[in-house]
């Protein structure tokens, strides 16, 4: 890895902790529920972003109704997270239905109502829901969710006899407690790993939770997106356990011995991209009743490192292509050499590139933004081998490859966004519900081809993400209801560019009326992300737009209004190029 592509991980890293408020944790954590617990001063500070030990109290004698409820609320805060005490509020019918392991509810602030009658209804603000695999509802946050409570009297004390079967947390009380993770499904074409991002506690049981996660199976905002290696009804039989010298057993049913080897192959290389987040393990074994499944190589045991092949992030090709001096151009730091073919001489007036490298297609929007240009990138440089793809548009946005060779580009008309796919030289308008008809500023696919994400135009910066599925074969088929996530607050200005920087990364390209330009990290399902860090520096002068990657080893780069070409550093500065009229930049798709 290069100077420039180790500091981008870095840089990336700390531009997506540098946003988040509150890191938000799943209700699959498996907690305690039994033992004594013992409470003491708040003595301990914690260390790092990690909250200090508290044992919540339990029912007082005579605690009214609104108390009970109160203590309830905390008691879900207990630290390590247990329910012991939380469950001493309860009736004792309660005490025995009640499944928190079913979802989370996490808010910013509580409130009670004065009872009626037997019942007290607690409003939580601004509330957001996960599932039990820590899954993020892509939903909007609830300005307020309500739950009714309903009490009863046993031997004398109100204890409450109808819980919700979840968690309700403060964002605050998870912010502290639990950490961001990715479950990988296969695409439906089985030819790269899909990431859904989940919440977990930290602690000894994070391997465990993340397999637990896996077999599950795809979440809901994934269905008809990805699919699983692992079979109907695969379970874990007991926890996964990490020998000193790195060696995770990961203990499944029977059902396991059933598959073939490609398939058992394809179950390992979802265990090794999820576990291989887990610090310390090496390597991972299977068991079946304390036996080692033979793995299909015939080793006991696989390293962390298989299938790169699946690579969600990873490009074909890491060289910037470019619009420079009215022609394509790959960029190598502060050169720059005209491609091959007839884009790559002058003669075209153009705005914004796209590069298949696998396909050595080139696709480039006419300065008018009415035509869309495809030619190959070397051979000859007749005119006669550039073909239009669209025509007659209105407004086009810059064009996108998907990993699959399918050209996407978006013309913003006067009844808002067409979207066309051109497949084969065939173009098509397709119908991405939430998108089309809507005005929109910028759009992107992902790498693993499984989302559209566009940034909508006016008010504050929001992005539209939806699903794309597809055949076995990759080519689109239809895509689901985008949700919107919000990107910032109306200060931020417009919205210039968007890309993805990271598995599950949406980086937003921001430019208000006046000062510097803003770069905003948004995650795919809306959720917190990466806690800690700090802000990065804001982007000097007034932007264009921005060649974004997933790949770490791609840095961030910007193009000015003024034409020239910005790269983010290693210590994380914004550092000019001395190429001149540069009119856009993208990494190949």
């Amino acid at each position: 890895m290069s100077a420039t592509g180790g500091a981008t991980r870095n840089v990336v890293r700390a531009l997506l902790a540098g946003l988040v408020v509150a890191v938000l944790a799943c209700g699959c954590s498996t907690l305690p529920t039994q033992g004594e617990v013992h409470t003491k001063p708040d003595t301990d500070s914690g260390s790092g972003n990690q909250a200090p030990y508290f044992a919540p109290p339990g029912p007082k004698p005579g605690d009214d109704r609104e108390g009970v409820v109160r203590g309830f609320l905390l008691a879900m805060q207990a630290n390590p997270p247990s329910t012991a005490v939380a469950r001493s509020f309860l009736s004792t019918r309660a005490k025995a239905s009640w499944k928190p392991v079913r979802g989370t509810i996490v808010y910013d602030a509580s409130d009670l109502d004065d009872p009626v009658g037997d019942q007290i209804t607690v409003r939580l603000s601004d509330a957001h829901r996960l599932d039990p695999q820590g899954g993020w509802d892509t939903g909007p946050a609830e300005p307020t969710a309500s739950i009714d409570f309903t009490l009863v009297r046993e031997d004398g004390e109100w204890r409450i006899d109808n819980p919700q079967n979840a968690l309700a947390v403060p964002a605050s009380y998870f912010s502290s407690l639990f950490v961001p993770f990715h479950l990988y499904f296969f695409d439906k074409t089985g030819t790269v790993l899909v990431p859904t991002r989940v919440y977990l506690p930290r602690g000894e049981q994070t391997a465990s939770n993340l397999v637990r996660g896996l077999l599950a199976g795809p979440p809901a905002s994934a269905q008809g997106l990805v699919t699983t290696a692992f079979p109907a009804q695969a379970d874990l039989d007991f926890a996964v356990l990490v020998s000193d010298s790195g060696v995770a057993e990961v203990p499944l049913g029977p059902g396991i011995m059933r598959l073939s080897a490609d398939e058992l192959d394809r179950v390992l290389l979802q265990l090794s991209w999820t576990l291989r987040q887990v610090p310390g393990i090496n390597r991972i074994r299977l068991s079946v009743d304390g036996v080692n499944v033979p793995l299909p190589d015939g080793q006991a045991d696989i390293g962390m490192r298989e299938g790169t092949e699946y690579d969600p992030t990873a490009g074909p090709d890491r060289t910037l292509v470019g619009i420079v001096k009215g022609r394509v151009v790959r960029i190598d730091d502060n050169l720059s050499t005209r491609i091959g073919g007839p884009l790559g001489r002058t003669g075209f007036a153009l705005r914004s590139v796209a590069l298949d490298a696998s396909r050595r297609q080139v696709a480039a929007v006419a300065a008018n933004g009415r035509r869309l240009y495809v030619a190959p990138d070397r051979g000859p440089a007749t005119p006669e081998r550039v073909k239009v793809a669209v025509d007659g548009a209105t407004d086009l946005l810059g064009p996108v490859y998907d990993r699959f060779g399918s050209l996407w580009s978006v013309d913003r008309t006067p009844a808002g966004a067409v979207v066309h796919v051109t497949t084969g030289g065939v173009d098509e308008v397709v119908r991405i519900p939430g998108v089309t008809g809507r005005r929109i500023a910028a759009f992107t696919l992902t790498r693993d081809g499984t989302r559209f994400a566009a940034a909508l135009a006016g008010g504050a910066p929001r992005v539209a993400v939806a699903g794309l599925v597809r055949t076995p074969g990759g080519r689109f088929d239809r895509a689901l209801t985008a949700e919107v996530v919000p990107a910032g607050d109306a200060g931020l200005g417009a919205v210039r560019d968007i890309g993805q920087v990271g598995d599950t990364t949406l980086a937003v390209l921001t430019q208000a009326a006046t000062g510097p330009g803003r770069i905003v990290l948004v995650e795919l399902d809306g959720s917190p992300g990466e806690p800690g860090a700090t802000d990065p520096d804001l982007v000097p002068g007034t932007v264009a737009s921005m060649a974004a990657s997933p790949d770490p080893t791609m840095p961030l780069r910007i193009v000015t209004a003024d034409r020239r070409l910005l790269l983010l550093d290693e210590s994380g500065q914004w550092v000019r190029s001395v190429l001149t009229d540069v009119r856009a930049a993208e990494y190949p798709g």
